[in-house]
């Protein structure tokens, strides 16, 4: 009689009764440069590298950036998307975000992001989590899980070559 409720779970799916909680998301990426360059590269200039033709609310023509403690898109119109809140920042080495692009009626996860200085590189380390519970945590997870190839061209932007995100 297994599946005759369509919404109870199966015995493989946790239940909404479950202590689960779905992974975070983490990826690191190396550029070949200091950490403070590679800070300002990801803040200061994401209106150059972030791919809005791929992942953004206004698609191209529009810019991301950093803007009075947020990150924010605006449109060739003038009119801005908030996606996250800036809740730590500590120049050069930790951006946090309160982030809900494309999820603004969900609770928002958190991103953070870690610069760490390897000699002439630096290594960057994204953490993603924070997700709702259910079936809203399971949507922020799969919406939120390009993070690989948006940091690629962060990285081919910053000047990394056939650089894996790992």
């Amino acid at each position: 009689m297994d599946g005759l409720f369509s919404h109870a779970a199966s015995a493989n799916e946790p239940s909404s009764h479950d202590d689960y909680r779905l992974p975070e998301l983490r990826h690191t990426v190396s550029v070949p440069v200091a950490a403070e360059q590679a800070f300002e590269g990801f803040s200061e200039y994401i209106h150059l590298w972030w791919p809005v033709s791929k992942f953004s609310h206004y698609g191209p023509g529009s810019h991301v950036t950093f803007e009075r403690g947020s990150l924010v898109e605006e449109s060739e119109d003038g009119d801005q998307h908030l996606w996250g809140k800036v809740v730590h920042l500590d120049a050069p080495s930790t951006i946090v975000l309160d982030f809900t692009l494309g999820m603004e009626t969900a609770p928002p996860t958190h991103v953070s992001l870690e610069f760490h200085e390897q000699g002439t590189a630096t290594e960057i380390v994204l953490t993603h989590d924070g997700w709702a519970s259910g079936h809203v945590g399971q949507e922020q997870y799969e919406q939120y899980s390009q993070w690989p190839e948006i940091l690629g061209y962060y990285a081919r932007f910053m000047g990394a070559n056939n650089q894996q995100v790992r």
